[in-house]
């Protein structure tokens, strides 16, 4: 069967083989690395304290060392930023804010929607560029979010505001490494549609990146024109690093990240990058009565369904089942703020403040939307507007 629109592969004849072929092969391969952690030969405790301070980057021009905040709570007061460190001083960073106790107007760092920031030989080797530092405190348990500088309201170019943020972001549940504890069946399942071939398979390999998430609390002030304001956020975090992260390659994707009101924590969405798999359903629950993680086996949301043609939805559903339980999510987008990423602006995503239901639980966070832009680079308006 032809992809449809070209890019999402379907199920052929022989996906059914294929996926007990593969799944067979992760389960073993989980298996053998689940087993020696228990006996000690490749701890996990011996290596994650080196995870979270900066990588070095490889010698690709697309080598990547990314860090990423997003934070919410259920009055809609909202952060979100990153940095993503490439070659050349460039670092790929933002800052987006919305303090419910000061107006409810977003705050953007002035380089949106551009994120191209460079980084001076001062600040080389770390998450800082522009005013905006993101610092690892204590491996897998605290970290430091500053940013001193100017910022302005989303879409207005009138005024610069006076931003001074101080916050700790602080975590005791367990991170989710996409790599080594996703459940075998979505992968499998992602596996099996492919066409399989040894370029495939060199892809999966060339393209592979380290990638992990951890949930936890944001704390901290914001001084804005000189005023203070507490800012406490339920606040999910990763890192991402590897030989390339090329954004052509990618298609689309969407990820949601969910606080719901019993204090679990979902991340859930589906990912197109076709030189490697045109539609992976990844995620997992963290659940805060056990203080620990479940992947998620299956999602059914079509990307093809949702926004294929630029414009994300901002009220819709869908399901998720993790073996034990099958959860319902019903979203609804509150702001829609979007940025473009790399020096030609090759990937647009769209940030989206969301209320969440999940179950009859309450929720609130966050849905990213991301697509591919092929209409050139973006023309930056910075340098005309600062002052």
């Amino acid at each position: 069967m032809n992809p449809i629109f070209g890019v999402y592969q379907q199920n052929n004849g022989f996906y059914l083989i294929k996926f007990c072929f593969m799944w067979s092969l992760l389960y073993l391969r989980k298996f053998k690395e689940s087993v020696t952690r228990i006996f000690g030969n490749k701890s996990d405790g011996s290596k994650y304290e080196d995870l979270d301070k900066p990588q070095p980057l490889s010698t690709n021009q697309h080598a990547v060392d990314a860090v990423y905040f997003n934070g919410a709570n259920s009055k809609h007061s909202w952060l979100v930023c990153g940095t993503a460190r490439r070659k050349n001083h460039l670092v790929n960073g933002f800052l987006y804010l919305k303090v419910t106790d000061y107006n409810n107007k977003l705050l953007v760092s002035p380089r949106l929607p551009d994120t191209c920031m460079i980084q001076t030989d001062a600040e080389l080797g770390v998450f800082e560029a522009e005013g905006l530092k993101l610092t690892p405190l204590k491996p897998m348990i605290s970290w430091k979010i500053e940013y001193t500088g100017k910022m302005r309201y989303e879409n207005d170019y009138s005024q610069d505001i006076d931003v001074k943020l101080d916050a700790t972001w602080t975590s005791d549940l367990p991170y989710f490494n996409f790599a080594s504890d996703m459940d075998p069946r979505s992968v499998a399942r992602a596996m099996a549609k492919e066409r399989w071939s040894r370029q495939h398979f060199k892809n999966l390999k060339k393209y592979h990146q380290t990638h992990y998430e951890q949930f936890g609390t944001l704390n901290g002030t914001v001084q804005i024109n000189g005023i203070h304001y507490p800012l406490k956020l339920d606040c999910m975090r990763d890192h991402s690093f590897g030989e390339r992260r090329d954004w052509r390659n990618f298609h689309r994707y969407v990820m949601h990240f969910i606080h719901l009101e019993n204090g679990d924590r979902i991340t859930v969405g589906v990912i197109s990058m076709p030189v490697t798999f045109s539609r992976l359903e990844a995620g997992f629950i963290s659940l805060s009565n056990e203080k620990c993680n479940y992947p998620i086996i299956s999602v059914n949301l079509d990307l093809y369904q949702h926004g294929e043609q630029g414009i994300p939805p901002v009220d819709y559903a869908f399901q998720f089942n993790t073996g034990q339980d099958l959860y319902t999510v019903m979203v609804q987008a509150v702001a829609n703020p979007e940025f473009y990423i790399g020096k030609e602006s090759e990937c647009r995503i769209v940030e989206q403040l969301c209320s969440f239901k999940v179950n009859n639980l309450k929720g609130w966070g966050a849905a990213e939307w991301q697509y591919r832009n092929s209409n050139g680079p973006l023309v930056n308006k910075t340098e005309t507007v600062l002052k």
